[in-house]
């Protein structure tokens, strides 16, 4: 992690790599993977594709039938009312969420960014020279941004607002009220909000998400299918907004990526025409292995951790290890006594934390957590 641009989470992935690759058993909490197997409908969908069609350039915007399939997708279930002028297919969510920044940014405009914060947000402002204003929240608030806190940090130079919602690394959810609050009081002081969704099929014990595009059309959402479909390494994202912005995202992505692999977006579309069936399992595996995890470390370290709202991950406090030292030291030292991959809370802008995925399968999460134990002990 010694690059300062390097986002903490590929640093630490990528140590727990070099270790498996010499052989070691590692367990690996730092990734964001939903490790369930592409369903079987998307790899018939691609396969049936593969044996069909030539494997082409797709139009730099997105298939056309896929940008219809995720407007509807999104009008759908969260009760927005995108078309296909409104969309755009890109690879991966980020590339979405830094072409939307490449276009609306110049130097020393500020992109107000709520802690704790997705590793890539500051990074990503800093490389169009704005600066990332951290906004503090507080986990009484269950990690909430509120309206007060925004106000209070916007000045003249605020452009941007990112707000992510369900929220990574904490889990946590905004109701409706929340939602509506946030973005009167953004759009009362000309600051534009860009929506990070990604989680949005994520959310459980029958929770409800609520999309800031139904709730206004003068803001971006990012989606993506890593997550709501288990299709991280698919890399396909999308971007919803005014039409003017995604002509102008469309028109970078030309210059930059060409668009996403058309594999991969016939893989997007097939998992979109069956969304419910793939996310409801999706969801279902997830909040197993949330209840596990949680479940599981409450009993090993006599602690009372709530369960996520939402997402992939447990924002857990240094207190309960009883260790004293910062959560980057904690994690190097778990890397290195029990081969052990977290991701430190300051690298979320909130020390006195680390981060765990409960993505993997069960019998990983209950060895990874005995593993963690002992290490923690010794």
């Amino acid at each position: 992690m010694s690059d300062p641009m390097t986002s903490a989470t590929v640093a630490i992935n990528s140590m727990a790599a070099f270790k498996k690759e010499q052989g070691e058993t590692v367990y690996n909490f730092a990734a964001g993977d939903p490790i369930v197997p592409s369903h079987p409908k998307v790899i018939e969908a691609v396969s049936a594709a593969l044996a069909s069609e030539m494997v082409l350039y797709a139009p730099v915007a997105g298939l056309s039938e896929l940008r219809e399939a995720a407007a509807e997708w999104m009008n759908e279930e969260y009760g927005c009312s995108y078309t296909k002028e409104n969309t755009l297919v890109a690879a991966g969510g980020k590339f979405a969420l830094y072409a939307a920044m490449q276009i609306l940014l110049k130097e020393g405009d500020e992109v107000l960014i709520p802690a704790p914060y997705w590793v890539s947000y500051p990074q990503i402002a800093r490389l169009f020279k704005a600066e990332a204003v951290i906004l503090p929240t507080e986990a009484e608030n269950e990690w909430k941004l509120t309206p007060a806190t925004l106000k209070k940090h916007i000045t003249a130079r605020s452009k941007i607002l990112i707000l992510n919602n369900p929220g990574n690394p904490t889990g946590n959810l905004y109701s409706k009220e929340d939602l509506e609050a946030i973005l009167k009081a953004a759009q009362e002081a000309g600051v534009f909000v860009i929506s990070d969704e990604v989680y949005s099929g994520i959310v459980y014990d029958d929770k409800r998400f609520f999309s800031c595009g139904a709730l206004s059309d003068q803001v971006l959402v990012v989606q993506s299918c890593s997550k709501n479909f288990a299709m991280t390494g698919w890399r396909i994202g999308f971007a919803f907004g005014p039409t003017s912005l995604i002509r102008s995202m469309a028109a970078l992505q030309s210059q930059s990526t060409t668009g996403a692999s058309i594999v991969s977006q016939w893989a997007a579309a097939a998992a979109l025409k069956n969304h419910s069936e793939i996310t409801n399992s999706v969801r279902s595996t997830m909040q197993q292995r949330r209840d596990l995890f949680v479940d599981t470390l409450n009993h090993l370290f006599e602690c009372n951790l709530e369960k996520p709202a939402a997402g992939l991950y447990a924002f857990i406090p240094l207190s309960i290890f009883n260790k004293s030292m910062s959560s980057s030291e904690l994690c190097t030292e778990l890397m290195t006594k029990g081969n052990i991959a977290c991701v430190p809370g300051i690298s979320f802008g909130q020390e006195g934390y680390l981060r765990m995925a409960f993505s993997e399968k069960e019998e990983v999460l209950r060895e990874g957590l005995l593993a963690l134990r002992e290490a923690v002990i010794k």
